[in-house]
C-alpha cells in the first residue's frame, strides 16, 4: 500500500532539514508540494541538478542544514558539485532521488540505462544510500540519514522507487491554483544597463583589491580557478569561501548562503567563463530575489587557470542577461577609469539586489598565486564558524 507523502515531509522537518533545493519529478511531485507550501522549509526551484546540490552546500555554510531534490535521470548532472564541493570540503548534503528505470520494473525505455546505474552511483561515490519501501520506517531512515550526515560531515541518500507514495494533486488538477511568487514579487522594469568605463583594463588584482578594500567583512564565495586562489592568499576563510572544482556553481552556493543568512550582505566573485557554464542559475537567483546579494563577475575573456583559451564571454551581455532574468539592477564596467564608480554602485544597491556588475579586465595574472594552504575542510569548517559567530 503506497504510503502518505506527509509522513516523509515532516520527518525531513524533524530531523532537521530547514532547506530543500530541487529539481521536479512525478515520482516526487508530492515533497515539491508541500516544500513550496510550507513556511517550515526554504524550497529553492533549482535549475538543474548540481546547482540544488550546490545551493543546499551553500544552506550548510550558512549554518542550516538541505537536502537536494531530484530524479535519478538528472543524477549525473549532480556529480560533479558531489566529487569537488560536498565530499572534499565535508559538506553535508542529503540527496533525495526518485528510481526511474529500477530493474525488474515496468519504465519508459529510456530509463533503463540510469536505473540500473543510480545505486552503483552512489556506491562508487562512498555515499551511504537507502532505498525506502512500503515497509520502511521513514521517521527511522531519514533520521539516521541526517545523523551520518551531521557526524561524519558527508552526504547521504535516499532513493524513492516510483509507486512508494500516494498519488498528490498537481497544478492540473485546480485551475484555480495562482503561480507562486518568489522572492518580493516585484519585478525590475524594463531598463538598459548602465555602463561604466574609461580608460585601460584593470587587471583581476585591481578589482579585487578595490573591492576588499569596499567590503572588508562582508561574505563572499569565489569561483574555482584564479579568483579563488587570489582571494585565499588574503587568509580571509572566516568570510571568504574559495572554490576549488564545482566549475561554475559559486552563484548556487551565494543563494543558499544568502537564503540561510539573509541579513548579511552574500557577494559572489565570479568568472566569464564559470557563468557561462551555468547561466541557469541567473533564472533561479532572479526568481529567488535575495536583496542582498551582489553577483561580481570578473570578465577577462579566457579560461585563465587552464592556459588561457578563449570563452565567448565577448558574445555575451550579462548584464542585459541578469536583468531579463530578474536581477533588480545590472551593470558593466569597461575601463579602469570606471572602476570606483562601478564598485561604488553596485555596493549602494546592496539590500535592493539581486544586483549584478560585470568588469572587464586585462590578462594580467599575479604572480605566485597557489592553491590555498588549507584543507576544503578546514576551509568549509572556519567559513561556517565564521558565518555563525556574526549571528
Amino acid at each position: 500500500m503506497p504510503l502518505d507523502p506527509q509522513l516523509f515531509f515532516r520527518a525531513l522537518l524533524a530531523a532537521g532539514i530547514n532547506g530543500l533545493a530541487g529539481v521536479p519529478c512525478s515520482i516526487l511531485n508530492h515533497l515539491t508540494l508541500e516544500a513550496e507550501a510550507s513556511s517550515e522549509i526554504d524550497y529553492i526551484p533549482a535549475s538543474v541538478e548540481g546547482e540544488a546540490v550546490s545551493a543546499a552546500a551553500g544552506m550548510w555554510l550558512g549554518g542550516g542544514l538541505g537536502a537536494a531534490m531530484m530524479q535519478n535521470s538528472g543524477l549525473g548532472n549532480a556529480v560533479n558539485p558531489l566529487v569537488s564541493l560536498s565530499i572534499p570540503y565535508e559538506i553535508p548534503v542529503l540527496m533525495i532521488v526518485s528510481w526511474r528505470g529500477e530493474p525488474g520494473k515496468k519504465d519508459a525505455v529510456h530509463h533503463f540505462p540510469m536505473g540500473a546505474a543510480t545505486p552503483g552511483i552512489f556506491e562508487l561515490l562512498g555515499i551511504p544510500v537507502t532505498v525506502l519501501r512500503e515497509e520502511t520506517d521513514l521517521e527511522r531512515a531519514v533520521a539516521d540519514a541526517v545523523a551520518y550526515m551531521q557526524k561524519e560531515r558527508r552526504p547521504a541518500g535516499l532513493i524513492v522507487p516510483r509507486g512508494l507514495f500516494q498519488k498528490a494533486s498537481t497544478a492540473s488538477d485546480s485551475s484555480e491554483r495562482p503561480p507562486p511568487i518568489l522572492g518580493d514579487g516585484a519585478r525590475p522594469k524594463s531598463a538598459s544597463p548602465l555602463v561604466f568605463g574609461g580608460g585601460a583594463l584593470p587587471s583581476r588584482s585591481n578589482v579585487l583589491a578595490a573591492w576588499m578594500e569596499r567590503h572588508p567583512e562582508d561574505l563572499a564565495v569565489s569561483t574555482t580557478g584564479f579568483m579563488s586562489r587570489e582571494v585565499s592568499s588574503h587568509g580571509l576563510v572566516d568570510r571568504h569561501f574559495p572554490m576549488q572544482g564545482s566549475m561554475g556553481f559559486a552563484a548556487a552556493i551565494g543563494l543558499g548562503l544568502a537564503r540561510t543568512v539573509p541579513q548579511h550582505a552574500v557577494h559572489v566573485l565570479d568568472g566569464d567563463g564559470a557563468l557561462i557554464m551555468r547561466l541557469g542559475s541567473l533564472a533561479t537567483i532572479g526568481a529567488m530575489a535575495p536583496k542582498r546579494f551582489v553577483h561580481l563577475v570578473v570578465d577577462n575573456g579566457t579560461y585563465a587557470s587552464t592556459g588561457g583559451q578563449l570563452t565567448v564571454s565577448p558574445h555575451v551581455d550579462f548584464p542585459a542577461a541578469a536583468l531579463a532574468c530578474g536581477y533588480r539592477a545590472a551593470a558593466s564596467c569597461r575601463g579602469g577609469d570606471g572602476l570606483a564608480e562601478a564598485l561604488d554602485w553596485a555596493a549602494s544597491r546592496a539590500g535592493a539586489g539581486p544586483v549584478l556588475l560585470q568588469v572587464a579586465v586585462n590578462e594580467r595574472e599575479a604572480e605566485g598565486l597557489e592553491r590555498p594552504v588549507l584543507s576544503p575542510q578546514e576551509i568549509a569548517l572556519a567559513f561556517r564558524d565564521g558565518v555563525a559567530g556574526r549571528r
